[in-house]
């Protein structure tokens, strides 16, 4: 970090000048924007981790609170207002430059405002109008969610209208390779729909539909990682997962939505698999958990215990000793991280045998996938003006092909050196499209049809979870595993950092039952 400090601690409250802040006299643009892109990819994953837990994608170990609590975000709440101040820094150079960098401001624009939307979703009220103001406010109040949520939409507006000047300087972009004001203009129009829904604002979205937003594959919004070990820059799930075995439990629930089990499974639909299935989780045992590796058999609290076909996984809220097999557990797969395809070989993440990508993954931040199912939604919720089976059928199809873009090894042989492939065909992208189509067509009002469209794009979404999570708030969809031990009441939003309510006195600790303001919804609505 560039800018060390935030507007809530220093050590020193009549200090008015930080030591370890760079003078915008000095500083590069470049080395300011690089810092604020990193740190920025860096807040997106500490928001997703925990709420992957909450919305069942990957297994929650025990009650809520353990996912949520006063110091779930202490990192990710730092890692912000640092953020912000290196954003204050590049908008001080372009003040004082003589050659004008409204690019560079434009980009950190965005991303403050994509961070600062995401601060009001998780934990409701922040401080913004007095942040990063050491001299004037060394203890900043907080602002109100809905005012802050404004100011970052006006804050995209002027972003939007420094990347339509001219600017003989060009940012390095660590997002999409070549910088395009036209990608990031898609961005920042996106970001406003997202938050226009959250809102429940259709006039304002349907006020978007004509202008550019993230709708092709090419202006994803996401940041890609490589192979490289020195400096690490292998995808984060990647590296939990792989080097040393996987550190986590894929959702029982989720396994049963991706149709990965036996059709007598709770939830199943079809009992077809997902094409996405084999790029989403990988098997690393080639049978079935047993014994001392199945804690929960026998047990009638529990959904499924196993849901079979070899994928290790566990129940919501499954609190059970954990046995030692982080070595034969389910796990991420070669999409988003850069892991291995499920080819059948079932060999541990950690063996040199296992093809994979070396976490040269992604971090699928907003996707145009996103956007069909956003618009959808809001087509059959809001009565914005739109198709929404088009969009359904379109957020479908972008997400299969992205997904399926990760090869990995698709192919292997059998004992007779015959060559397997098992990778997704069109045929099996079709078939799921139109089962969809039909399930949606066959559906009684357009609240059922919601309902799959939401759950739609929750499979879509695998490797975010900030989307799950604002999405499960805003419609009650998609249909959930509830725990199979008491885990409390669901959280409706998270705790403030304790980091900042020790050393804040205008920062009065919530409770997880708080709602942020544009969740309407009734207490006890989702679970």
């Amino acid at each position: 970090m560039l800018a060390l400090f935030t507007g809530c601690e220093t050590t020193e409250l009549d200090l008015l000048d930080n030591p370890n802040a760079i003078s915008a006299d000095v500083a590069s643009p470049n080395f300011v924007l690089n810092s604020i892109q990193l740190s920025f990819n860096g807040i997106v994953s500490g928001f997703r981790g925990s709420s992957s837990n909450l919305t069942r994608m990957t297994a929650q170990f025990g009650q809520y609170n353990g996912t949520v609590s006063v110091n779930s975000l202490n990192g990710t709440w730092s890692s912000a207002y640092n953020m912000f101040a290196n954003v204050d820094l590049i908008e001080e150079i372009n003040a004082i430059s003589e050659v004008p960098i409204p690019y560079h401001v434009a980009v950190a624009q965005i991303m403050e405002a994509y961070t600062y939307i995401s601060l009001v979703d998780y934990v409701g009220d922040v401080p913004y109008s007095q942040a990063n103001q050491f001299g004037e406010f060394p203890t900043p109040e907080l602002d109100e969610g809905q005012v802050v949520y404004e100011a970052q939409i006006a804050l995209l507006n002027t972003a939007i209208s420094n990347l339509n000047q001219e600017s003989a300087v060009i940012p390095q972009d660590l997002f999409y390779g070549s910088f395009d004001a036209d990608n990031w203009i898609a961005v920042a129009n996106t970001l406003k729909l997202k938050a226009h829904l959250n809102m429940g604002d259709g006039a304002a979205i349907s006020g978007l539909l004509s202008e550019n937003i993230i709708d092709t594959d090419d202006e994803d919004f996401q940041f890609e990682y490589s192979s490289a070990t020195s400096p690490e820059s292998r995808s984060p799930i990647f590296q939990g997962n792989y080097p040393n075995g996987t550190g986590f439990y894929m959702s029982n629930g989720f396994l049963d939505m991706l149709n990965a089990g036996d059709a007598e499974a709770p939830y199943v639909e079809t009992g077809i698999a997902d094409p996405r299935l084999r790029y989403y989780i990988y098997r690393q045992k080639n049978a079935g958990p047993s014994g001392s590796n199945l804690p929960c058999l026998d047990n009638d609290i529990y959904d499924y215990c196993y849901v079979g076909n070899l994928y290790w996984g566990r129940d919501h809220g499954d609190d059970e000793g954990i046995p030692n097999d982080n070595t034969k557990r389910s796990t991420w797969g070669v999409y988003p991280g850069g892991g291995a395809f499920d080819n059948n070989q079932y060999n541990r993440t950690d063996s040199s045998n296992t093809v994979t990508l070396n976490g040269e993954g992604i971090n699928p931040i907003f996707l145009s996938s996103f956007t069909h199912f956003a618009l959808a939604e809001a087509g059959l919720d809001l009565g914005v003006g739109v198709d929404a089976r088009a969009l359904l059928e379109a957020g479908i199809s972008l997400s299969m092909e992205k997904v399926t873009d990760f090869s990995g090894s698709l192919i292997t042989t059998d004992e007779d050196d015959e060559t397997i492939d098992y990778a997704a065909t069109s045929a099996d992208i079709n078939d799921y499209i139109a089962r969809v189509l039909a399930e949606y067509d066959a559906a009684s009002g357009d609240d059922a049809k919601l309902a799959i469209v939401i759950r739609e794009w929750y499979i879509a979404s695998w490797g975010n979870g900030i989307e799950p999570y604002n999405m499960y708030r805003r419609t009650g969809y998609p249909t959930l595993q509830t725990g199979v031990v008491p885990v409390g009441p669901f959280p409706r939003s998270y705790r403030y950092p304790s980091d900042e309510v020790n050393t804040n006195p205008n920062v009065d600790q919530t409770t997880a039952d708080n709602q942020v303001f544009w969740d309407t919804n009734p207490a006890g609505f989702i679970n």
